[in-house]
């Protein structure tokens, strides 16, 4: 999440035939994709802003499958024999309520938690608060997708041409999407192999610790 006194920065970008970019491009600016990724001003200080996205927090939070990160604290998430901790929206009462046998796998932008900060991410994600959430072990949950905002050179400079646009890493190729024109704002992830756990379970908190403990 962003706190006061930050700011995404998104452009202004220059144009060529490589693509999208930075007029200063500096070497963090893409992922290991190519992809070009905003950039974030000022101190992470201040109060957080709940419902705005850190995307450079988002992409390393998702980024790196050996060590997914919470997405409250930025620490470990937390991993059990079951798999990693995630929580998700849920859809409650239809074919994908991961409460229902034979839940299909389904993607998101959600970073996983660690217990310790999961009743916090619950409370504090306006989606997950809002739409009513699950909390799942996840034992797979492979990187998919970058979904972000697409642009087009024009005369005048770049134009947004799909606001919500998604590049399929895991495509046979046929991308609609051209990922040198990308913008991106969310890793996704797919995932597979769930076991539900309630968040009002005290074993669930045994021994948890939170993942930002000793900073």
């Amino acid at each position: 999440m962003l706190r006061t006194g930050q700011r995404i920065v998104r452009g202004p970008l220059r144009i060529a035939a490589d693509g999208i970019g930075f007029p200063d491009p500096r070497p963090d600016d893409r992922d290991a994709e190519g992809i070009l990724w905003p950039r974030v001003t000022g101190e992470e200080q201040g109060d957080p802003l709940y419902a705005d996205v850190h995307p450079l927090h988002q992409r390393a939070a998702m980024e790196d499958p050996r060590r997914l990160l919470c997405q409250v604290g930025m620490g470990p998430a937390t991993v059990t024999s079951d798999g990693v901790l995630w929580l998700v929206p849920r859809p409650t009462g239809s074919a994908t309520d991961p409460w229902r046998p034979g839940w299909p796998a389904v993607r998101t932008v959600e970073p996983p938690v660690c217990a310790a900060h999961a009743p916090l991410a619950a409370r504090w994600c306006p989606r997950l608060r809002l739409g009513g959430h699950a909390a799942v072990f996840v034992r797979r949950a492979p990187l998919v997708a970058v979904d972000g905002t697409l642009y087009r050179p024009t005369a005048a400079g770049t134009v947004a041409t799909r606001p919500r646009a998604v590049f399929e890493l895991d495509g046979d190729g046929h991308q609609e999407v051209d990922a040198r024109f990308l913008l991106a704002e969310h890793l996704v992830r797919r995932l597979e192999d769930v076991t539900p756990v309630d968040l009002r379970d005290p074993e669930l908190y045994r021994d948890a610790v939170p993942c930002d403990a000793g900073r």
